[in-house]
């Protein structure tokens, strides 16, 4: 028995030494576009991201042992095709800039480096204070510049061309990867609202029926097949008042549920169509692989970032309770359709302004003063940091929900005015006859944001 045992070890001992020439190619190319960035901010990343990230890997002893290197040659592949730090200046700026706010949220959930990772590899964890001095570097005090004349001209000349089409359901190319573009995502019900700094964009997120009905039944974790998100991005318009409005229509981008048709991304299928043509994104299928990449830190969320707005707060994180809207107002804006979105960067908040189906049809076909019956509702919140995507704000507190209706017993135009501020929201009495007027000519006056 001893002797077999010896064999057997001996057979093993050799088997192990045996496997340690089969070893994957990986080299390290030419180092030729690397990143520029100040020397602190390098040094954290070289120290925690390059060895993976980049051309210049330096594998430890205990990672050139095979099997561990089979693992470490794959990883380090998987990773350079994802963002190599050493081609990083072949990008656009914008690109650049995208990748390094992913990396910093990657970094802050506690996705990157990867946990096994760091367990074997000490030095490569982020201190918080090295997270901030990241942070610090990508997002330095905002200044608040107005739209320069082009940016306003195009915005213009795109709403002008969609409001004049009217509002049929659009069609549009499939994406990539098979994925069907949903016509009538317009008319989703309201999710919630985004302020994205990081990308200059106001975003807006709209769940279909599916996914509505799951929220109002905090069935959310996980997600039913057939829930649908629809996530609007347009470009910040900045006024030379702090106030920023939906600009130009940039993308949409869908995700549906479906646990066995997308079980190799998540349970969830992916597209995303860019400019007022509807472009889909994306050179082949695999572009898949950037939505999982940027979701997997939210695995505990079903992979969902958006914590959804409800008519009452709740006691799960997985709702926005702070920005909870009363059960007992006159309407509830949330059980209508979106208008357009806008941000105060002076008093840090955020609003979104509602409509009944009256006032949305009009708003998104007509220039002109608002039928009668129609009614509007802007919803402001005081902003907080997302807490799920450094880069983004999103609604905290109430801070108003105002009304306008449009009387409809009248043979001229008529208004009436409800205002509601406060915590807990009470109703506001009647002001001066000039400021309501001017809060009515505000809501009224907000065109709609274009949605193709």
């Amino acid at each position: 028995m001893f002797r077999r045992l010896q064999l057997l070890a001996g057979l093993g001992f050799l088997g192990f030494i045996g496997i340690q020439f089969i070893r994957p190619e990986l080299t390290n190319p030419l180092v030729l576009a690397d990143l520029a960035a100040p020397v602190p901010v390098k040094q954290i990343l070289r120290t925690s991201c390059y060895n993976c990230h980049s051309n210049e890997t330096h594998l430890p002893w205990f990672d050139q042992i095979v099997p561990a290197y089979w693992l470490v040659a794959k990883d380090v592949k998987e990773a350079r095709q994802h963002m190599n730090f050493s081609d990083f200046n072949k990008m656009p700026v914008a690109g650049q800039k995208a990748f390094l706010y992913e990396s910093v949220n990657q970094i802050q959930l506690g996705a990157m480096p990867p946990r096994d990772y760091k367990v074997v590899h000490h030095d490569s964890i982020v201190s918080a204070g090295q997270l901030t001095v990241l942070k610090d570097y990508l997002h330095p005090p905002e200044a608040n510049m107005p739209a320069n004349s082009v940016q306003l001209a195009v915005a213009d000349e795109q709403y002008q061309q969609w409001i004049h089409a009217g509002t049929p359901a659009r069609e549009a190319p499939p994406a990539p990867n098979g994925f069907a573009f949903f016509p009538d995502y317009k008319n989703w019900k309201p999710v919630s609202t985004t302020d994205r700094y990081d990308n200059h964009t106001l975003r807006v997120i709209l769940g279909n029926d599916v996914a509505i009905r799951a929220i109002a039944e905090d069935n959310i974790h996980p997600w039913p097949d057939g829930a649908a998100f629809a996530k609007i991005a347009w470009g910040q318009q900045a006024g030379d008042k702090g106030v920023v409005r939906a600009g130009e229509f940039w993308q949409v981008e869908f995700m549906v549920k479906d646990a066995a048709k997308y079980a190799s991304t998540e349970g969830w299928g992916f597209g995303r169509w860019k400019t007022a043509d509807l472009v889909p994104y994306g050179k082949s299928s695999t572009f898949t692989s950037e939505c999982t990449s940027c979701h997997a830190p939210m695995r505990d969320n079903d992979f969902v970032f958006t914590m959804p707005i409800k008519d009452r707060a709740e006691a799960s994180d997985l709702f926005n309770r702070d920005a909870a809207l009363p059960g007992d107002l006159p309407y509830q804006p949330f059980q209508w359709r979106v208008i357009t979105s806008s941000v105060d960067k002076q008093n840090a908040t955020m609003s979104t302004l509602y409509g009944n189906d009256l006032a949305v049809n009009h708003a998104r076909t007509n220039g002109g003063p608002y039928p009668a019956g129609a009614i509007l509702s802007l919803v402001t919140w005081h902003q907080q940091e997302d807490r799920h995507w450094f880069g983004g704000r999103i609604p905290s507190k109430v801070q108003s929900v105002e009304f306008v209706a449009v009387d409809s017993s009248s043979d001229k135009p008529a208004y009436s005015y409800q205002d509601y501020q406060g915590d807990p929201l009470k109703k506001s009495s009647a002001g001066d006859a000039a400021a309501t007027a001017s809060r009515i000519d505000s809501i009224l006056s907000q065109r709609a944001s274009v949605m193709p």
